[in-house]
């Protein structure tokens, strides 16, 4: 009986501290809303009983942000966010009275603010978007372009707190939106610091997790562990630690009750993007990747799939020194916690820490566009989300003999985290898309539009290769590019989100890793012509054949002519051959050259 009047008291308490917390973030909202309202409303006196009425507010905190607009805006933008508001409670109040587990209730709770928080948002960016299409109705005015630029910056930054505020699912989601290109810049650009900053869980909670999943406390599992978190991520932590054996390990933790507030948050976004879709439907058309998103956190959410990915790749590139992934310690490893090597090694981003470890930030590009090059023409099986925390850079433990006696330079070595998330690329797809950058190499227009279109359909038949093509859109004249545009259908958000939803999904997926992988490369000094001759050559191998145990290879347009197949291989020797030629003689000057004495 004292057990669970014990219980009943602890859950009891945590019910009024959430309620608190909830009723604390509103009475913070609705005063920061007032406030707001207090600057535009021109007068003191109404300023000051601004302020002093919204501290009696309680859930109808919103309907302030709409003081000075018209009552049917009003109404329609504060309506849907309040039902969002409410459905999300009544949805953590319909969940905890299901939950058995205690910390299932307590995630669940806890999420009502982050809900709160996040339906905030929604109200304010709604209403300042219907505010920039009343006072600026041309959106082809110079004026509504700088404004709504405008308008875009300060609600990216606003959602950026959000985020971080609200953690887990949030940041997740942000990260997603920062790499696709149908999202504005403004936002892309603000959220992707999302990439980096995530604070690290409380070790209480990793304790916690510890005992669930391997039966035994840190002290026990482990010969030494440290507290602090080494690194956190959206969904876990990562703390080092050393076995009994000597070996020093990385463990990585999913947050307490991660998957009950998964549950929760998911919905509340869900929530949200239908709001935003119904109010805006000429702009906001990326419900599709809240899907892709939920399809991808059960994935991600299973450590013991993130093992097998890790030995998949690994048996895909056996035999080459300059890839590998962490060794995974199976007896320390569950669905929620994973015990790997320990690796050493700076960021695929940071070019000092190279060049302090005589590693060449050039030599690591190249190396990077073929690692994922090979991926994804020849295994057809690619790491989803390689930014560059998930991608350390060391000298290689054995150097070749051209790095050891002809350069001063050290081999590079990439080793790749996270493995969480990958994508396995359809057969015919890979074969389609290794002859589309075949047929870049030969500059076959009509080849690559026919292959275009047997990929992304007739709407992006054309715009497909243009995207795709070393250069991009920027190499296309303006008029040539507003033509491609209006052929596929594509004048606003709206549309080229609706473009994107109707592609295949793996071949979104592509892109957004590739636009990651270039973004990187490119950052590291790899000029185009790296990521033609690179991507070609493994294009050229995975064109060749068919992974189906009984498929054939299906050339398009002029592929099917043997002849223009050995014309592009005979291209891509000669591409490869001269680009060898090129570096060894520059290393072999570098290496002849005195070195300058020092005084």
């Amino acid at each position: 009986m004292s057990a669970s009047c014990l219980a009943w008291a602890k859950s009891t308490s945590a019910y009024f501290h959430i309620a608190a917390k909830s009723f604390s973030t509103l009475q913070s909202l609705a005063i920061s809303s007032a406030k707001h309202t207090a600057v535009h409303a021109g007068s003191p006196k109404q300023s000051k009983s601004t302020v002093l009425q919204a501290c009696h507010f309680s859930c109808n905190y919103s309907s302030q942000a709409a003081v000075n607009v018209q009552p049917t805006v009003k109404n329609r933008l504060s309506l849907p966010f309040a039902l969002t508001a409410l459905s999300a409670g009544a949805a953590a109040v319909y969940f905890v009275s299901r939950a058995d587990d205690d910390v299932a209730v307590f995630a669940t709770l806890h999420s009502i603010p982050r809900t709160l928080q996040a339906a905030w948002w929604g109200a304010q960016a709604s209403l300042a978007y219907k505010q920039v299409m009343a006072q600026y109705p041309d959106t082809t005015s110079q004026e509504h372009k700088d404004f709504i630029a405008q308008t875009h910056q300060q609600l990216a930054t606003k959602l950026l707190h959000v985020c971080q505020n609200n953690g887990g699912v949030y940041i997740k989601a942000a990260q997603t939106f920062s790499t696709i290109q149908a999202v504005p810049k403004e936002y892309r650009k603000t959220l992707e610091v999302l990439q980096d900053q995530v604070e690290p869980g409380p070790v209480e909670d990793v304790a916690q997790v510890l005992q669930r999943e391997l039966g035994a406390p840190a002290s026990q599992l482990f010969a030494e562990f440290e507290p602090e978190a080494r690194a956190a991520a959206s969904l876990a932590q990562v703390h080092k630690a050393r076995l009994h054996d000597g070996r020093q390990v990385a463990v990585k933790v999913q947050y307490l009750g991660l998957e009950a507030a998964v549950a929760a948050d998911m919905a509340t976004l869900s929530a949200l993007s239908t709001v935003a879709a119904w109010l805006f439907p000429k702009s906001f058309e990326l419900g599709w990747v809240l899907d892709d998103l939920r399809r991808n956190l059960a994935l991600e959410l299973d450590f013991r799939l993130e093992a097998e990915n890790a030995a998949k790749l690994m048996h895909f590139f056996r035999g080459r020194r300059n890839i590998t992934a962490p060794a995974v310690i199976p007896e320390l490893s569950t669905k929620r916690v994973i015990t790997m090597e320990w690796v050493e090694g700076c960021r695929a981003n940071d070019q000092e820490s190279m060049q302090q470890a005589s590693i060449r930030p050039k030599d690591v590009a190249v190396l990077l566009l073929d690692v994922f090059a090979e991926m994804t023409y020849v295994h057809g099986f690619v790491h989803a989300d390689p930014h560059p925390g998930n991608i350390l850079v060391r000298p290689a433990p054995h150097q070749g003999f051209w790095w050891r006696h002809f350069t001063k330079w050290k081999q590079p070595q990439l080793v790749l985290l996270d493995h969480g998330l990958y994508l396995t690329i359809p057969d015919k797809l890979r074969q389609q898309y290794c002859q589309l950058w075949c047929s870049f190499v030969v500059q076959d227009h009509q080849t690559a539009v026919a292959l275009g279109t047997a990929i992304a359909g007739k709407r992006g038949g054309e715009l497909l290769p243009a995207i795709l093509r070393p250069g991009g859109l920027k190499q296309v004249p303006p008029e040539e590019r507003k033509r491609l545009r209006s052929n596929a259908g594509v004048d606003n958000l709206g549309d080229l989100g609706k473009l994107l939803e109707a592609l295949p999904r793996s071949l979104v997926e592509i892109l957004k890793v590739s636009a990651t992988v270039r973004s990187t490369a490119s950052m590291l000094g790899a000029p185009v012509t790296d990521r033609l001759r690179v991507n070609a050559v493994h294009a050229l191998h995975g064109m060749a054949y068919s992974k189906d145990a009984e498929g054939a290879v299906e050339y398009i347009g002029d592929l099917q002519s043997r002849t223009t197949r050995m014309r592009i291989s005979a291209a891509i020797c000669a591409l490869r051959t001269w680009s060898w030629l090129s570096a060894t003689v520059k290393d072999i000057h570098i290496w002849l050259r005195p070195q300058p004495t020092v005084l």
